[in-house]
């Protein structure tokens, strides 16, 4: 499973997203601010799982939403995979030499006004985890191949200037994956589909 896994995010941004290019495409941004989540891979419990991050009730902006770690491209960053990496380490104390990355997918925009672009990255080691506290309020799993099957997912209206797209979510537990969050979980699903049928 390992090399598998291993081969299918190292050529993921190879395969498309429908669902992707259509929220793109409603969303329609003109100038973005630029950002980096991090889609983290690890092995725990005797799976793989994606590591999630529930935000802070401090900070300003998307309290409490269930998110992946990451954040917005600073001029030292050498690189997009520089920033997920930075912000990663930052928010939950993971060192940047844990992951092994692959190429970034297709960006993904959001009403704010960002492009975020997703980096797939596996670790297949026992992870120190040390939360910000300022961002981070909670850190837990999901289990790769439950966010795989598209079955899993609910489609919820997205309204963005007088229109009404549907998007996925992502119910799991008693967690609520949505937004940005749920559409590049149901994107990544989707080429995985893809790469599975190809194989």
């Amino acid at each position: 499973m390992t090399q598998l896994l291993s081969d299918f995010l190292l050529h993921a941004h190879e395969f498309d997203s429908r669902a992707q290019n259509l929220r793109n495409r409603f969303l329609n941004p003109v100038e973005c601010k630029v950002a980096a989540v991090l889609l983290a891979v690890v092995k725990k419990d005797h799976q793989w799982q994606i590591l999630f991050t529930r935000r802070s009730g401090s900070l300003s902006h998307h309290t409490g939403q269930i998110a992946l770690a990451g954040g917005r491209y600073e001029p030292q960053d050498l690189n997009l995979t520089q920033t997920a990496l930075r912000e990663t380490h930052e928010e939950v104390g993971i060192l940047p030499q844990a992951w092994q990355t692959f190429p970034a997918l297709p960006p993904y925009y959001t009403p704010s006004g960002y492009e975020v672009h997703p980096i797939p990255a596996l670790s297949t080691g026992d992870l120190c985890i040390q939360t910000n506290p300022d961002e981070v309020a909670e850190v837990f799993y999901v289990p790769f191949d439950f966010v795989m099957n598209l079955q899993y997912y609910e489609m919820r209206p997205l309204q963005y200037q007088g229109q009404t797209i549907a998007t996925p979510t992502l119910p799991f537990q008693h967690y609520d994956i949505w937004g940005l969050t749920a559409m590049i979980l149901y994107g990544l699903a989707e080429r995985y589909q893809q790469y599975c049928e190809a194989v």
